[in-house]
């Protein structure tokens, strides 16, 4: 709690107030681009006239700087002085500033901005547009970021977006969208089905390293030979193929980006079965003529491509495993039921990770081990996020404690 001070005649001094020596005053104060500015008077009630006069300026300032500035106009300032952020991140924030808040609420005035403003704008994603609540979160973190600089230029006193998530996130917490891993049944119905020959059978390889390596799509495109030992019997992971589509719609381009974090830089190990699908894959590329096409920070030689020697990146595979998910969903639908199942899930690529985490939780691997494999920095993330528990292993589970029962009786 501040110290309470007065001047002489016991008259309460305000903060930035002081008697000098002389029985004169001062008030002393720093704007808002950080400079130090004094005021000098004879009583205190002269004083108080100037710091009036004083306040009315500022806001008036304020007001004057904010009468014509929106959000997107303060959106380009930030793209311009940017710092810190990596080309990834920057890239996603662009794309979820484009998409929620530049069509409309972007043209919001910032001397018309409120907390209860921005809240309602929240609810509108979440009610209206259908946006889990990390979703909304995430288009917080990118409003926050443009308007602290808006803060640091002195367009706005303070943040609106701070709390603005709190209340929201008790009330639609629900609203978060899970991924889920595939259960037993689906994935032995999905590697049958890509083990088959067809028009998916080039897929094969790819899909049993996702599966049983537990890799990130970004870092399975930025795989090259190199980072496969054979010998070993390891998989290498050094970097992270990144996919930039370019703002002006005239092309794309790849880059290659150092892992997500630093314990994502790692040994994956290789089981026969990994390791059959990675010699199926070179095989493949040798029988038909396949070499790659694409040179990335003059490195090539990548291991997964396409019939045109060309790279997989999130949006190729998610397509294809799209076009797969249809297909199983048809054939099963067709006889009535297969393995048990009477319909097949839509399969993305994200969802391939989340089975190998499910798996080899239900197989009793070690959750530190599993963490390490899949470069997650916390066990915490790999449980709570990662892994499903299937009916059966939760049936499987429950039934220890018939076992610990039996024990006890005798």
């Amino acid at each position: 709690m501040p110290k309470i001070r007065y001047a002489k005649g016991r008259i309460r001094l305000k903060k930035g107030e002081q008697q000098r020596p002389n029985g004169t005053f001062a008030y002393r104060w720093t704007d808002r681009y950080g400079s130090r500015h004094a005021v000098y008077a004879k009583t205190i009630k002269e004083l108080r006239l100037k710091e009036e006069s004083i306040l009315k300026d500022s806001i008036d300032g304020l007001q004057s700087l904010s009468s014509n500035v929106t959000i997107n106009s303060y959106f380009k300032i930030w793209e311009k002085i940017k710092s810190g952020i990596r080309n990834t991140s920057f890239v996603t924030y662009h794309k979820l500033y484009q998409r929620y808040i530049e069509p409309k609420f972007g043209k919001t005035m910032l001397k018309d901005l409120s907390y209860s403003k921005v809240v309602m704008f929240y609810k509108e994603l979440l009610e209206d547009r259908g946006l889990g609540i990390s979703s909304v979160n995430n288009v917080n973190v990118v409003l926050s970021m443009i308007l602290n600089v808006a803060i640091r230029d002195g367009v706005l006193r303070t943040n609106p977006c701070t709390g603005a998530m709190k209340e929201l996130k008790r009330k639609y917490a629900g609203t978060k969208k899970d991924v889920k891993a595939l259960t037993k049944a689906e994935q032995e119905v999905f590697e049958d089905f890509l083990s088959k020959p067809g028009i998916f059978h080039c897929l094969y390889p790819l899909i049993t390293v996702m599966l049983y390596t537990g890799i990130r799509v970004g870092e399975l495109g930025a795989m090259r030979w190199a980072d496969v030992d054979f010998e070993k019997n390891v998989i290498e992971i050094s970097h992270t193929l990144v996919f930039d589509e370019s703002t002006d719609h005239k092309g794309s381009v790849f880059t290659l980006n150092p892992p997500k974090t630093k314990t994502s830089e790692r040994t994956i190990p290789m089981n026969p079965k990994v390791r059959d699908a990675l010699l199926r894959e070179k095989n493949r590329q040798m029988a038909n003529g396949i070499k790659c096409s694409v040179t990335i920070d003059g490195l090539s030689d990548f291991v997964f491509l396409d019939d045109k020697g060309g790279l997989f990146h999130y949006k190729k595979l998610n397509h294809r495993l799209d076009r797969i998910s249809s297909a199983i969903d048809s054939e099963i639908k067709s006889k009535g039921t297969v393995n048990g199942l009477t319909s097949f899930p839509h399969v993305h690529n994200h969802m391939l990770r989340h089975t190998f985490a499910t798996r080899m939780r239900e197989a009793g691997a070690d959750i530190k081990a599993t963490a390490d494999i899949m470069g997650h920095t916390e066990v915490e993330l790999t449980l709570n996020t990662y892994t499903d528990a299937s009916e059966d292993f939760k049936r499987q589970e429950i039934a220890l404690l018939d076992v610990l029962n039996a024990k006890q009786v005798i």
